[in-house]
């Protein structure tokens, strides 16, 4: 054969050239690794994530991607790969965490260290939260080095530990240890929705979070002489005190108060939503800078976790006190949650907490450090692009727009190394869905399962173009 018709053959061949893109992941990969990832238990605490970033490493270097094990504590152990681009643009970071909040077996209808199928949906400790995430991101990696091709930017996969609990050795451990990582112009994270109908037919929207709330823990403490319990003391004990305070603040309502990011979601959530809800967020949406209370509430009974991104909350969590039923405490000990809008004074919480507790004799404990936790960029930017382009394919009419998280991700820590950073939720879930993340019984519909990694795929596929 000629040397330019056997050059065109090859380049035609299957497998080969312009003519052949990577073939389609195997049926079942993606159900395979998730469960391998479920079945190694990284409950924090303590963790264990190295035994999971083990498995994910051993399916990248199937693929011929080397991958680094870094670390923090033993057994406590941060995965880093890299897929080479061109440099043209700044790298891409994908983060996803290894460890799970734990699991009571007896809670559980099957056990939560195995992904087990059931009536239509897919069950284990994690599949949510955020080994789905984990799985999807390896076998995009390994699809993107199959395909081959000009990459504009490096691909950097993180898999980290201690996100749950955060207590040294997560996020901020690594990217002091490991400044190269913010190089990234991108980050690709958790805390994204994409909201499934209730008939489980269409997903109604995808939501990229580029905002969430601060958590900031206020700790109030009360003291006195204790003392038996047969002889009442003539003024109020530390736990009668206490507990007057935490009633007094737990009624407190902060303003609402939308931020950009939160009205561009409820003027997305608005053109999707009909009914009691679709008017409640009308009347917000007309009146942002003092939205109607009437409405606000009615949002609260129907819609508590948007509701609550419309406002900062405080909520006692831990209550601490006593030794016996005939003693009375000496100290008691209270801790709130609370959640800050990222563009909150914390003085002004405190103050308005500490005139709520109206108690001077109450010991008050408060990180009032500013929250630097910025918002990503919004509107036609790289990221929104690339989101829409990908989710017109997986989930054709489904409009994407931004979110701001009731909760707290890694993601924080990336804005304030300077990486817009964007949650997604790859799997499409109805709101009963979503409330299983962290409960016994989480679960995701086996119908979202490989939707979800090919939305991840697609979406680095445009983001390297």
């Amino acid at each position: 054969m000629r040397p330019l018709l056997l050059a065109l053959a090859l380049l035609f061949a299957p497998g080969r050239g312009l003519a052949a893109s990577a073939p389609p992941p195997a049926k079942g990969e993606m159900r395979a690794l998730l469960a391998e990832l479920i079945a190694v238990d990284t409950s924090n605490p303590p963790g264990n994530e190295a035994a999971a970033a083990q498995v994910a490493a051993r399916w990248l270097r199937e693929a011929g991607i080397s991958s680094e094990l870094v670390e923090a504590t033993p057994g406590r152990a941060h995965l880093i790969a890299r897929l080479k681009g061109s440099g043209a643009a700044r790298p891409l970071l994908v983060l996803a965490h290894l460890d799970t909040v734990p699991a009571r077996r007896e809670e559980w209808a099957s056990d939560p260290w195995t992904l087990t199928e059931r009536d239509g949906f897919l069950y284990g400790r994690g599949v949510q939260d955020n080994k789905g995430m984990a799985a999807a991101s390896v076998l995009a990696l390994r699809r993107l080095a199959r395909e081959g091709g000009k990459r504009s930017r490096d691909v950097v996969l993180v898999l980290s530990a201690d996100e749950e609990v955060g207590s040294q050795a997560g996020i901020d451990w690594l990217l002091e240890r490991r400044p190269e990582l913010r190089e990234a112009e991108f980050a690709l994270n958790e805390g994204g929705l994409t909201e499934l109908s209730e008939d489980r037919r269409r997903v109604r929207f995808v939501n990229l979070q580029a905002a969430e709330r601060v958590s900031r823990h206020m700790v109030l403490r009360a003291t006195g002489p204790g003392g038996h319990s047969s002889v009442p003391p003539a003024t109020p004990s530390p736990l009668v005190r206490l507990a007057a305070a935490v009633a007094r603040v737990g009624a407190i309502t902060f303003p609402t108060r939308l931020t950009p990011v939160t009205r561009l979601n409820l003027e997305g959530r608005l053109k999707v939503t009909g009914g009691e809800t679709g008017e409640a967020l009308k009347r917000i949406a007309a009146a942002p800078d003092d939205p109607p209370q009437d409405a606000v509430d009615t949002l609260a009974r129907l819609e508590p976790a948007l509701a609550a991104v419309l406002r900062t909350t405080c909520v006692p969590t831990v209550f601490t006190a006593g030794t016996r039923p005939n003693v009375i405490p000496a100290t008691a000990e209270a801790t709130l949650n609370c959640r800050l809008l990222p563009d909150d004074d914390p003085e002004q919480v405190r103050a308005r907490l500490v005139a709520a507790i109206a108690d001077p004799t109450i010991q008050v404990e408060w990180n009032a450090r500013p929250l630097d936790s910025p918002a990503s960029p919004v509107g036609d930017n790289a990221m929104f692009r690339a989101a829409r382009a990908a989710a017109a394919q997986v989930w054709p009419g489904a409009p994407v727009f931004p979110r701001m998280s009731t909760g707290t991700t890694e993601s924080t820590a990336l804005r304030r190394a300077g990486i817009h950073a964007y949650g997604i939720d790859l799997f499409a879930l109805t709101p009963e869905d979503a409330r299983t993340a962290h409960a016994p019984n989480e679960r995701i519909p086996v119908a979202s399962l490989q939707p979800g990694a090919d939305f991840v795929h697609r979406l680095l596929s445009e983001l390297v173009k």
